[in-house]
């Protein structure tokens, strides 16, 4: 598998079997955009179940077509999904999309990368869960 991929919206890392998704700067998001952005982070897990780390401090903005796309055909192959934000701009986006789509992977948002990744961490051996932080 390869560690490192990147398309016009995000960049994709393996790192200690955590992918790492980080959206570019000023990144907005749409439907087409999400469906791309799904679609590789799919062919860079090459079809295998990772917790996923996504870094959206730098993200500018998620239209509501992206954000329900993301919520649902999105979650596919996510043991654990952790937002690593920058409030207040993601730190709201985030708690809106936790209240409106109500993940069915544990999901959790973290001001710190160290922080998500001691969560992720305990996803790493374990199937799919129901937990949600």
């Amino acid at each position: 598998m390869q560690k490192y991929f990147q398309n016009d919206f995000t960049r994709y890392m393996l790192v200690d079997n955590i992918v790492q998704i980080i959206y570019k700067k000023g990144a907005v998001i749409d439907l087409q955009a999400s469906k791309r952005i799904v679609r590789d982070r799919l062919m860079f897990q090459e079809e295998r179940a990772y917790p996923i780390l996504c870094d959206i401090r730098q993200l500018r903005k998620v239209d509501k077509a992206a954000r329900d796309y993301l919520a649902l055909e999105g979650s596919q192959l996510i043991k654990a999904l952790a937002f690593v934000i920058e409030p207040p701009v993601t730190d709201v986006m985030t708690r809106f999309y936790l209240m409106t789509n109500h993940p069915d992977i544990p999901t959790a948002s973290f001001r710190e990368i160290s922080k998500a990744l001691v969560f992720l961490s305990r996803f790493l051996s374990l199937g799919l869960g129901a937990m949600i932080f």
